[in-house]
C-alpha cells in the first residue's frame, strides 16, 4: 500500500518499495462493526482493507461506512444540512 501524495512527489527514479507499506492495516472478515470503526478511528484511515483469513483482499470499509454504524438513525437526517457535496461544512 502506500501514499498517492507519496506517489506524486516521489522522483521519477525512486523504487516503489522505498516508501510503500509491506504490511497495511486492515481488519478481518469476521471483524466487527465496532473493531472495524476503532481501526478507521485510531489509524485516522479514509479505508480499510477487509481481507480473509488468508490475507486476500475480500473489499474495503471507507470512512463514510464506519460513520453510519456509528449516528444513531435520527441524526443521519442533519447530515446533509451540515455537510455539502464536497464534504466539507457549509458556512
Amino acid at each position: 500500500m502506500l501514499s498517492l501524495r507519496d506517489l506524486i512527489v516521489a522522483k521519477p527514479s525512486t523504487v516503489i518499495s522505498t516508501f510503500m507499506y509491506d504490511e497495511p492495516v486492515a481488519v478481518r472478515t469476521d471483524a466487527s462493526q465496532n473493531e472495524v470503526t476503532g481501526v478507521v478511528a485510531r489509524y485516522n484511515l479514509l479505508a480499510v482493507p477487509v481481507v480473509d483469513a488468508e490475507g486476500r483482499l475480500e473489499g474495503i470499509v471507507t470512512v463514510d461506512d464506519a460513520i453510519d454504524t456509528l449516528l444513531p438513525q435520527p441524526s443521519k437526517r442533519f447530515l446533509p444540512r451540515l455537510f455539502g457535496r464536497s464534504g466539507s461544512a457549509e458556512r
